[in-house]
């Protein structure tokens, strides 16, 4: 029977789910939400103010609850949900980045990129009737957010500058799907929006001039802080050294696939697997679609995982006005929250031969075992059947999201789904990469090198083109601790994997394992392998 305690936290997840849909309209439509489509936060000052005591007042209630007293998953929940709160308070209060760049930009672009993403799933007088309701607030949006702005920083001011110019191109296809379906007052809402975002974008020159230069660390007393919000509990120099030590190792192991596949040198081998890249632009999405049927028989032929029903990954191609942020590939997920279970893989015709070496089939490959099968798409379909609406909501920040969709590359290599030496390369060198990203990810968030150098040192210990580390390491200052959870969530299910192994011995299987694990929905590793060790055992006696 459900306890007083049970009813009431039950409650007070249903109230914040609401608020989370409320404050992010675009996650909303993104989960399957739609009844929040027409809406977009208020990103204004006040409005980001009275989002904090917001959270202040549910971590209070929370806080109320004897978590003793609750029963089944609700626990876990409790406990996840209140170290979600307190990471985000330390996002709108201690460190706050919507007063240091303003974000208006970027969020509306993606809440009228989510709209466009549900025609079909949608009626068409929704889709138009919140598509206006966007279009038509997203300059009050913009300049709300440039309103916000107080503590303005180079780096950052510069990124904002870049992707305001591709605001255009967005809003001529939402116009171009106006006149297709004869809505003339979408079309000249569309037109107004693009003079507004103009000349609203001018006002960043004067954020420029007044901007401090670089951008903001978070700081090493905040940065542990946020850690343990995120249940990782390691200082960040051990992570650190862990960091490079995992990356020296990946290193290794690519020396040693480059030679098996006869090249004289790690660089040699990389250009080898660019030059594995189909014959033409037009046979970039079939090949998307071949890795995607072969990763998905695999996993029935080697009993990987068992899919969920009503799932399926549909591959298309990168919409016009989404290529310019959008240069290779992107999975968007299913409805977690709503009725399709359907993720799509968007992929960007190549426009240069360069841009086709990273369309290779290699890179192909593993991209989808990454995003599909078995990683981010697999995960998510389990998440969809879980009752828990909490875990639903917790989809960032925990380490299993990434974690899994790492753990699954070296998986799949393990059992064979390509024997090619150059595709251990590219493996090995995607967990290189990852794994670069620890170190680089505590030292840029506690200021101990300066993005110049960080962008140098991805270029050079990840073997990364320097235009594209520049954008990685731009992401990566927004971002603090996110880019450890690829790693660390990795080495924590491998952890979690060999102990679950010895309580089973031989009722072990990679599959049940799997289940295991994934039918819980998102909750951070250390919470989820109390879970998955009780189960383990209860099997075992």
């Amino acid at each position: 029977m459900p306890t007083r305690e049970d009813d009431a936290f039950d409650s007070l997840v249903e109230e914040l789910a609401r608020f989370a849909m409320e404050s992010d309209p675009a996650a909303a439509t993104s989960v399957g939400l739609h009844q929040y489509d027409h809406m977009l936060p208020d990103m204004s000052r006040s409005g980001m103010e009275l989002k904090a005591r917001r959270v202040e007042e549910f971590l209070e209630k929370l806080r109320r609850i004897d978590a003793s007293r609750l029963t089944g998953f609700r626990a876990y929940d409790y406990e996840a949900l209140t170290r979600a709160l307190e990471y985000a308070l330390i996002k709108l209060r201690d460190w706050p980045l919507w007063r240091m760049v303003p974000q208006g930009f970027s969020y509306g672009a993606s809440a009228i990129f989510a709209l466009l993403l549900t025609r079909g799933s949608v009626p068409e007088q929704h889709l138009l009737f919140a598509l206006r309701s966007r279009v038509r607030g997203f300059a009050k949006l913009v300049e709300d957010s440039i309103n916000a702005v107080d503590e303005p920083y180079s780096l950052w001011i510069d990124y904002v500058k870049s992707l305001a110019k591709g605001l255009p191109a967005l809003l001529g296809a939402v116009k171009a799907l106006a006149k297709e379906l004869e809505d003339g007052e979408l079309a000249g809402l569309c037109d107004r929006a693009v003079d507004e975002l103009k000349k609203l974008s001018e006002r960043l020159d004067d954020l420029a001039s007044r901007a401090r230069p670089g951008y903001r660390p978070i700081g090493a007393e905040l940065y542990r802080k946020l850690l343990k919000t995120m249940f990782i509990e390691e200082d960040p120099e051990r992570l650190r050294r862990i960091g490079y030590e995992e990356a020296e190792r990946y290193r290794r192991l690519m020396e040693e696939a480059a030679r098996e596949a006869g090249a004289r040198s790690i660089e040699e081998a990389l250009e080898m697997i660019r030059r594995e890249h189909p014959a033409s632009p037009d046979e970039v999405l079939n090949e998307y679609r071949r890795a995607i049927e072969r990763a998905r028989r695999f996993l029935a032929e080697k009993g990987v995982v068992e899919l969920p029903p009503m799932e399926r990954v549909e591959v298309v191609e990168t919409p016009e006005y989404a290529r310019p942020v959008l240069p290779f590939a992107a999975y968007i997920l299913p409805e977690i929250m709503g009725v399709s279970g359907k993720g799509f893989f968007l992929v960007t015709k190549p426009l240069s031969e360069d841009m086709l070496k990273h369309h290779n089939r290699f890179d192909i490959l593993n991209t989808v075992v990454h995003e599909a099968y078995p990683g981010h798409h697999t995960q998510l379909s389990y998440l969809r059947l879980c009752p828990s609406i909490a875990r639903k909501l917790l989809i960032e920040p925990t380490d299993l999201v990434e974690g899994w969709a790492h753990y699954c590359e070296e998986l799949m290599l393990e059992l064979g789904i390509e024997r090619s030496p150059l595709y251990k390369v590219k493996v090995y060198h995607d967990a290189l990469w990852r794994a670069v990203r620890v170190y680089l990810d505590v030292e840029l968030s506690t200021g101990m090198i300066s993005f110049e150098e960080a962008a140098r040192k991805l270029a050079r210990d990840a073997y990364l083109p320097e235009e594209g580390a520049r954008a990685e390491v731009l992401r990566y200052t927004m971002t603090p601790g996110a880019q450890l959870c690829y790693n660390y969530g990795k080495r924590r299910i491998l952890e979690l994997r060999k102990e679950v192994e010895r309580i089973l011995g031989k009722r072990f299987s990679l599959s049940l394992f799997h289940r295991m694990l994934l039918e819980e929905g998102n909750l951070p590793l250390a919470l989820l392998a109390n879970v998955v060790v009780d189960k383990a055992r209860k099997l075992a006696s």
